[in-house]
């Protein structure tokens, strides 16, 4: 055993194991199933022959009874003595229904009824029923007699009789059994079926009715049987019942299971031979799992599953592992987080300057445009009809103003003019600009602002817009009145601004598309798509998020999520380019 892996010696352990428990349990099991068989069947006859010995008693203090009311009935003494036997008859019939009447007068003659020879007459006595062949053919007949007196005069004798068989004696059983009824050395009659029945031998059913100890063996048919004869106490013929009992399914249930231990011994060896594979897996895979854990954390893979933890070494050392590689994880998130920030800066740096140039450009043809409108809007005649072309014209000039400074909005760093930011307050402003318009819309409005709110590093006025667009959004989706809920609350490193609306919601369409450039879902040019791409910039520049949840026809949610720390004051982009005057006057940008 020496020279042995450790995975062959606990696979011989294992099949050891198997093949001295295992096999040596089945083999008790399956002798237990036999011996059941017969033990079971055994109480079931002898619960049969209990049984059948209480009817038989019972039915000979019936009979006996019954015999000595026909007897002692004043009707069947005045037809006897009056010689009437056709009324005699109807007497008898009245009184009994299943059984047979039987009468004798006093010579011993029968009268009507069974024909009884001498010795059967004269063998009755007491309580105990008479057994007796007749000579009509039919089954023995089992009766009781009792004397008819009319004062001092014997009359005879009236008795009562019932056919004996072995069908009727196995109905009144109901039991799991077959009879076999013998009268003397004759077989009178079984339950069995004809082909089993015409297999009895009867020098075997002699012995057997002879023999005291119940549970002998039968094979009749191709069906086995355990046998125990009942003799059953009589004047007259000996009567016995032999009962019968089937256990040719119980015995093939025992056998299939001694056929099947061979195949229960081979699967025993094969479970041993996968236990120990289970086992020399269960040791070697940990310290796989590790490696393959290494070998993918040093490809930048930190999701290797690791060992399940427990309180052996190899848990330890996966539980220290799996410490280290979430505090890499975490290292190379915060690196990978800062890097993403500062590409991003980079690009509204980029952005910002692009657009204050393009503002500059298109700046003077705006501003020459405007005062073009303005003359022809002084000079014209007022009663002229074109003058809404001079209309229009303008509102798309605001157009593209608005346009122009919701880009240079986007692209501005929020790191410049930021500070300590109380949202609470923030919030108090923007709804009480907003209360007009709500007001005049018959928008409920509720302010759940939490107490003790901590302060977030924001830049203030980016924020207000950012509210001051949500709040007119939801505005906007209650054109009819409805409530808004603005709520502030703190979660952990972080706190929440959720604005919510009853408004008509947003599609399952819209949903992944509201955050886009120039995409809108406010019908006719009220909007240009430019607000919550804005807000959304603003926020994602404040290292915060928003979320949105919406249901056609209920209303949205939307929740600003901001850092406590959203900005450092010591990381500072470049300030964003001045831009001139009539730009400024034309986009609404303030100085």
């Amino acid at each position: 055993m020496r020279g042995l892996s450790l995975r062959t010696k606990v696979f011989f352990l294992f099949a050891v194991t198997a093949l001295l428990i295992v096999v040596p349990a089945l083999l008790l099991i399956a002798q237990a199933v036999e011996r059941g068989v017969y033990e079971r069947a055994r109480d079931e006859l002898e619960g049969a022959g209990i049984s059948m010995r209480n009817w038989w008693e019972t039915n000979d203090v019936l009979l006996a009874t019954s015999a000595r009311a026909l007897a002692l009935n004043e009707q069947v003494r005045r037809a006897w003595v009056a010689g009437n036997n056709r009324r005699l008859q109807g007497v008898l019939r009245g009184e009994l229904e299943k059984d047979e009447a039987i009468v004798i007068d006093s010579t011993g003659r029968s009268m009507f009824g069974p024909r009884l020879d001498a010795r059967a007459i004269a063998s009755a006595g007491d309580l105990r029923t008479i057994v007796a062949l007749t000579d009509d053919g039919r089954p023995p007949l089992r009766f009781s007699l009792e004397p008819v007196w009319a004062d001092t005069l014997r009359l005879g004798q009236i008795g009562v009789g019932r056919r004996l068989s072995a069908a009727a004696i196995n109905k009144e059983m109901g039991r799991n059994t077959q009879v076999v009824l013998m009268v003397g050395d004759s077989l009178v009659g079984t339950s069995l079926s004809d082909s089993a029945e015409a297999l009895l031998d009867r020098e075997e059913l002699r012995t057997l009715r002879a023999s005291a100890n119940p549970g002998a063996r039968q094979i009749l048919a191709d069906q086995a049987y355990m046998a125990a004869p009942v003799a059953l106490p009589s004047r007259g013929l000996a009567t016995t019942v032999i009962f019968l009992r089937p256990i040719t399914q119980e015995l093939e249930v025992a056998a299939t299971i001694k056929r099947s231990l061979f195949g229960i011994g081979f699967a025993a060896l094969v479970l041993a031979l996968l236990l120990a594979a289970v086992i020399s897996r269960i040791v070697a895979r940990p310290a796989q799992q590790l490696a393959e854990a290494s070998a993918r954390m040093a490809r930048g893979d930190f999701a290797a599953p690791l060992p399940r933890t427990g309180m052996d070494e190899i848990s330890q050392l996966a539980r220290a592992f799996g410490e280290m590689r979430k505090a890499i994880a975490d290292r190379e998130a915060r690196l990978r987080s800062a890097q993403a920030e500062m590409i991003h800066r980079e690009k509204l740096a980029a952005m910002g300057r692009l657009v204050a140039q393009l503002s500059h450009e298109i700046n003077n043809p705006i501003y020459n445009i405007q005062n073009c409108l303005e003359a022809l809007e002084r000079r014209g005649n007022p009663a002229d009809p074109n003058r809404e072309f001079l209309t229009l014209a303008q509102e798309e000039l605001s157009r593209m103003a608005s346009l122009t400074r919701r880009l240079l909005d986007q692209s501005r760093p929020q790191s410049d003019a930021s500070g300590l930011l109380d949202l609470n307050a923030l919030v108090t402003r923007v709804l009480t600009l907003a209360a007009p318009e709500l007001k005049s819309r018959d928008v409920e409005v509720r302010a759940e602002l939490a107490p003790g709110l901590p302060p977030v590093v924001a830049h203030p006025e980016a924020i207000q817009q950012v509210l001051a667009n949500l709040v007119a959004n939801a505005s906007d989706a209650m054109p009819g009145g409805g409530r808004l809920r603005v709520a502030t609350r703190a979660d952990g490193d972080a706190v929440e601004v959720v604005v919510e609306d009853t408004g008509a919601g947003i599609s399952e369409t819209d949903l992944p598309h509201i955050f886009e450039a120039f995409y809108t879902t406010k019908p006719g040019v009220t909007g240009i798509g430019l607000g919550l791409f804005v807000s959304e910039g603003i926020i994602r520049g404040h290292r915060g998020r928003i979320d949105v949840e919406s249901t056609r026809g209920t209303g949205s949610r939307f929740t600003v999520r901001l850092p406590r720390e959203t900005l450092d004051a010591s990381v500072s982009e470049e300030a964003p380019p001045r831009v001139d005057a009539p730009l400024r006057e034309a986009v609404g940008v303030g100085g």
